[in-house]
């Protein structure tokens, strides 16, 4: 079975470089967890960031220096913070990701609104796909399309620690199997069919190219067959 992992990322919207990521978190469906702060991040830029300042800094290892009347002016780390273990340089991020991430086949990547998040999990590399490991995800499942496409208008609310990168990581996480579970209700989908006729093969034959690795054609007719399937049974799980 392919890997299927959660991410999330908190970041300053109006810097797309490395600097701009602040913090990153991941788990996957057996739980476990990765979790950085970037020590490269331009904290001075995001004080005068209203969201930043209110609902995320809280839950980093940092000081905010202040004046007299609670203007901040300053910020910094606080390596007296419990979590401040977690602040690393994003060389140090990137190194850790790609022993994460480290598969035959590259896990399949879940974010929620996550078009900007994996824009940052790959600024680690530059994003540039020729450096980037191959078992990095180049592209995600969003989890706002599959609740449209089950016409689920309102998700679980959160109920851990929202703007924290891992809290949120393990609220999509828990959001995908509510998602999977309404799909499994109303049938399995072809395309997920599909990659597990095909991730069948790979135990019979290990030298069999993985999904990303088969021509349009041969995923055409893992499709097929999977229609063929859903079409004559019901198969729910």
């Amino acid at each position: 079975m392919t890997r299927t992992t959660f991410l999330d990322c908190e970041f300053d919207p109006r810097n797309s470089a490395l600097s701009g990521l602040l913090s990153l978190g991941i788990t996957d469906d057996v739980g476990f967890d990765y979790y950085a702060v970037n020590a490269d991040a331009d904290l001075e830029a995001v004080l005068d960031h209203a969201f930043i300042a209110e609902l995320v800094l809280p839950h980093l290892p940092v000081t905010v220096h202040r004046t007299r009347a609670g203007t901040p002016i300053t910020i910094s780390f606080d390596a007296s913070h419990p979590h401040y273990v977690h602040v690393r340089p994003a060389k140090e991020i990137a190194a850790d990701l790609d022993r994460y991430f480290a598969a035959r086949v590259a896990p399949r990547l879940v974010s929620y609104y996550g078009a900007q998040d994996v824009c940052r999990l790959h600024s680690l590399w530059d994003n540039d796909w020729s450096v980037m490991p191959v078992h990095i995800p180049r592209y995600f499942t969003e989890l706002q399309v599959i609740a449209d496409e089950l016409g689920v208008r309102e998700l679980p609310e959160q109920q851990g620690t929202a703007h924290h990168a891992l809290a949120d990581a393990h609220y999509n996480r828990d959001t995908y199997r509510f998602l999977r579970t309404l799909q499994q209700q109303n049938g399995v989908g072809a395309e997920d069919l599909a990659r597990q006729l095909h991730a069948n093969t790979l135990i019979s034959d290990a030298a069999a190219p993985d999904w990303e690795a088969l021509t349009p054609k041969q995923r055409a007719d893992f499709r097929r067959s999977a229609q063929c399937l859903l079409a004559q049974y019901d198969i729910r799980s």
